[in-house]
């Protein structure tokens, strides 16, 4: 008799969160699970994707063509929409090219939700979108007071002056697919949910960077003399991997927004917890001492990534999870533990060299 389990797809496969989502679902082991990848003959993309989950079967889906998303949706009942076009969120990039991010991240999701609309079968799609679409990113919008707490009825303000292309792909990509699956025929209508989760920290699977680990391996390597004054809305990459199961499985997640966001962490204290981590394993130049506004500012007209902290000066950002916690089930994992163990992975994969006197991490 075949395997009768439920088929689930991840698209973006080789990325930093599908990884792990990809993970929690073979832990779980009540699925079938298959992927997409934008090009099946990119090699630095696919190859660790097939040595880490050797039975995920992959799929070609590349989200500025229709060709193959029909193919990787057919006879799924569930399906993650994670992929997503990511720009340098440092130096973000300006005319044809922004615009292209822009297009690619609204036109691609509506290709996969096409693809499931089409197949029959599909019984709910979780849409992996982001804070980027709630808050202006981490900037937070300029018409919010100041100790206003974001919550899933809040929306980025793609006008604003200081919205990036990032941050507009996933406010233009969110709201074209609510308006997609709002107007579906009773007959081809699925369950829909969006999880909005802040700057994702935590272990990497695959031996590659993302974006969000630029600011804690810059810390770790002291790229900076001093550590900037800013702080960072956060949630754990395994709360996101959470989130998506329960989101794909919760009978009050349909025709929901998720905040996931466990908390506001200012980098000075991410520094002091890598010194009194990692100091006495060789790591023993790690920057502890915050960075005057007039040092950054002469950094940022050189340095894209000082020029990016810079914006973040003076914001502390507060996000209300009580959906992630009462909804979703998820009490989000502390934030130490989340920078300490994106730290260990790093070094541990290869992309932070590993001190002479490096112990590796308790167990």
């Amino acid at each position: 008799m075949g395997d009768e389990r439920p088929i689930v797809l991840v698209t973006g496969s080789s990325g930093f969160i599908a990884s792990h989502v990809i993970s929690t679902l073979l832990n779980n082991g009540n699925y079938r699970v298959r992927a997409t990848e934008k090009s099946l003959a990119d090699v630095d993309a696919v190859e660790p994707v097939k040595k880490t989950f050797p039975d995920v079967e992959l799929f070609e889906g590349d989200l500025s063509k229709d060709a193959g998303w029909k193919e990787a949706v057919a006879g799924c009942t569930y399906v993650h929409h994670i992929a997503s076009p990511l720009p340098d969120l440092t130096n973000q990039p300006k005319g044809k090219e922004a615009d292209e991010i822009v297009r690619t991240a609204v036109d691609g999701t509506i290709r996969v939700l096409e693809a499931c609309r089409d197949a029959g079968t599909v019984k709910r799609v979780v849409l992996q979108s982001a804070i980027s679409a709630i808050s202006n990113g981490m900037r937070g919008n300029s018409k919010s007071k100041k100790d206003h707490v974001y919550t899933e009825a809040d929306w980025t303000d793609p006008d604003e002056k200081t919205c990036t292309p990032y941050e507009k792909s996933k406010t233009y990509a969110e709201k074209a697919a609510w308006d997609f699956v709002n107007k579906l025929d009773d007959e081809k209508k699925f369950e829909f949910v969006v999880l909005n989760p802040a700057a994702v920290w935590g272990p990497v699977i695959y031996p590659r960077k993302c974006s969000s680990h630029e600011l804690l391996v810059s810390v770790l390597t002291r790229q900076f003399p001093s550590v900037p004054d800013i702080s960072m809305p956060i949630v754990d990459v395994r709360d996101v991997a959470r989130a998506h199961l329960e989101a794909m499985t919760n009978e009050q997640a349909p025709g929901k927004r998720f905040v996931l966001w466990s908390d506001t962490v200012a980098l000075i204290e991410v520094a002091k917890a890598y010194v009194e981590e990692f100091k006495s394993q060789g790591y023993d130049n790690i920057p502890d001492s915050v960075m005057g506004k007039f040092l950054l500012w002469t950094a940022s007209l050189a340095k894209p990534g000082a020029k990016f902290c810079y914006s973040l000066l003076g914001v502390h950002l507060i996000y209300d999870n009580s959906k992630m916690k009462n909804d979703l089930h998820i009490e989000p994992l502390p934030w130490r533990k989340s920078a300490i163990d994106s730290a260990y992975s790093f070094i541990e994969a290869g992309l932070v060299e590993k001190k002479p006197g490096y112990k590796g991490q308790e167990k």
